[in-house]
């Protein structure tokens, strides 16, 4: 499509758009692909007969403490997983250092 098949010197400057149509289909299918991997922190489980919650913007701050308990035995401070005992501590440091 670059080109006319004529018998004149005439250029066509058509832009022929299929490979580009092409590595969008591809680049596209890689990162619905990829996309699930990337996935990062820990899984809860979180509870469904819930109508309406009401979102706590306290949770979303930088200095908030989010404590996740995924399964009996497991505790979370962040990302950080710890142990029961050292939970109390860890969150008494954490909010000092979030008050300074």
């Amino acid at each position: 499509m670059g080109m006319s098949s004529g018998g004149g010197t005439a250029l066509s400057s058509e832009i022929n758009v299929t490979p580009m149509v092409d590595i969008m289909l591809v680049l596209l299918i890689i990162f619905m692909v990829v996309t699930p991997f990337l996935q990062q922190g820990i899984t809860v489980a979180i509870p469904r007969d819930m109508k309406a919650p009401d979102v706590d913007p306290n949770i979303i701050k930088e200095s908030s403490v989010v404590i996740s308990i995924p399964n009996d035995g497991e505790y979370y401070l962040g990302k950080q997983r710890i142990a029961k005992t050292d939970l109390a501590d860890k969150v008494d440091r954490n909010a000092q250092e979030h008050q300074e």
